[in-house]
């Protein structure tokens, strides 16, 4: 059963009431990528993950941070320590993907409809067909955008 739906636009044009996911590092960095795209776009969120990931460090890969908001929350599945150079292989980011995905369903307690990019393959360089593969496992129904072609 797919429970992937891919869908042409801006992730930002998300419903009110979704959940915006995104992969994270737990060093507190929204850097580069789509990472980038999110810290502009929600500077609060920002800081409440920035303070999160210096109370914690590495202690929360294979977790979610839901950072509840206004108009959307924010999903951050730390799915790998560092970035850059110092990234997580692959097989560690999928599995910790998989912890995270996990982790985020707990905590989606009202049921908000997931909305995501093809999140790990950008910056952290993991194939999108094996991060769909763990959310198809899971069986996680969610929207995954594909920019304006």
């Amino acid at each position: 059963m797919t429970t992937i739906s891919y869908v042409t636009g801006d992730l930002f044009s998300a419903p009110e009431g979704s959940i915006l996911v995104q992969a994270c590092n737990t060093k507190g960095a929204w850097g580069a990528g789509i990472a980038l795209a999110f810290r502009e776009r929600f500077p609060e969120e920002f800081q409440t993950y920035k303070a999160y990931c210096n109370e914690h460090g590495d202690s929360l890969v294979g977790t979610c941070l839901l950072i509840p908001g206004s108009r959307r929350s924010i999903a951050c599945l730390f799915t790998s320590k560092a970035y850059g150079r110092n990234k997580d292989k692959p097989p560690q980011i999928l599995a910790q993907t998989k912890s995270a995905l996990e982790d985020l369903i707990r905590k989606n307690k009202n049921g908000n409809e997931l909305h995501a990019c093809r999140f790990n393959s950008g910056k952290f360089g993991v194939s999108w067909v094996n991060t769909a593969d763990v959310v198809e496992q899971l069986g996680i129904t969610m929207m995954v955008y594909n920019p304006e072609a």
